[in-house]
């Protein structure tokens, strides 16, 4: 069993249980046997640093090459085995939410099939069981390629420009939504609103241009143009298998332990997965281990300043 994500309550973030969960996963059999296969050891006593310096073995997206771009490697008879530890270390985290209720529900953006998976499980949760103050959809100004057109196009949504755009379409159909009511917008920016629903869409501006907004961009647009959370605030986060490690650790730096909210993170259920989901390369898969290694140091790292 893959340990647990790191908690993050509402009030406040815990740094020692913070930092015991990222040693105990940086430390666990699973990333011991991986990091083993390709030529290095975990060491004993503190390893996250070294651990995260030797994950540049996985670096198959040269830096900044958008995760469609990864490239492919073959494993021959050991792909198998280097898969199954990765499924190991846990980087879909749950696919069901722990509690009833939530202030707010976000549901980060990306390709066009995972968002519009991540959207059709968030809607299946709202109809279901789960209450929520507010919902917000975020997404970057990123331009989608020809294949993402043609794929819009194939859905009935249209050739949508951005990320962002993607995002809209999927609220409006999931959710049976008209046309944004208000809209805001800004210096690389803008905000589409449904009051009467309490439903957001914020395409976040770049805090690295000329690059296109990272997820924590759209995190920290939602805090500044959406809702600044409260310590008595519980957030939702809904991504998907495998980014949900990686994510939910820079919700929790950057909004766990900026404003103490509460942070819970998921993954899509298999019923989304089958539907919207599409089979990783175990490059693919080995680049977000080195994701979620690099994002639980910055984590750590922000404790300690």
């Amino acid at each position: 069993m893959s340990e647990p994500l790191p908690p993050c309550e509402p009030g406040g973030v815990d740094p020692a249980a913070v930092t015991a969960s990222i040693e105990a996963w940086i430390t666990s059999p699973a990333m011991r046997d991986l990091v083993r296969r390709f030529g290095s050891e975990v060491p004993g006593g503190p390893a996250l640093d070294h651990v995260a310096d030797f994950s540049a073995v996985w670096d198959f997206r040269g830096g900044t090459k958008e995760r469609f771009d990864t490239a492919r490697v073959g494993y021959g008879a050991a792909d198998e085995q280097i898969r199954a530890l990765i499924h190991a270390l846990g980087l879909g985290g749950a696919p069901r939410p722990a509690h009833d209720r939530y202030d707010h529900v976000v549901i980060l953006g990306g390709g066009i099939r995972v968002t519009l998976g991540r959207v059709d499980y968030t809607a299946r949760l709202l109809s279901e069981h789960v209450k929520a103050g507010t919902v917000a959809g975020l997404g970057s100004l990123r331009h989608r390629d020809d294949r993402e057109h043609r794929e819009g196009i194939r859905l009935g949504l249209g050739a949508l420009d951005t990320e962002a755009d993607m995002m809209t379409a999927a609220l409006r159909r999931f959710l049976d939504l008209p046309e944004p009511v208000q809209t805001r917008s800004g210096d690389g920016w803008w905000h589409q609103i449904w009051p009467h629903d309490n439903v957001h869409v914020l395409a976040a501006a770049s805090t690295r241009p000329p690059l296109r907004a990272s997820t924590a961009c759209t995190l920290l647009g939602w805090a500044e143009h959406i809702h600044t959370p409260t310590p008595a605030d519980r957030v939702l986060v809904v991504t998907n298998d495998p980014y949900v490690r990686h994510q939910h650790c820079d919700a929790v730096r950057l909004l766990g332990q900026t404003y103490g909210c509460g942070i819970e993170t998921i993954g899509m259920d298999d019923l989304a997965t089958a539907e919207w989901g599409r089979p990783l390369a175990t490059t693919e898969l080995l680049q977000e281990v080195r994701s979620s290694i690099l994002a639980m140091r910055n984590l750590h790292h922000a404790f300690q300043n």
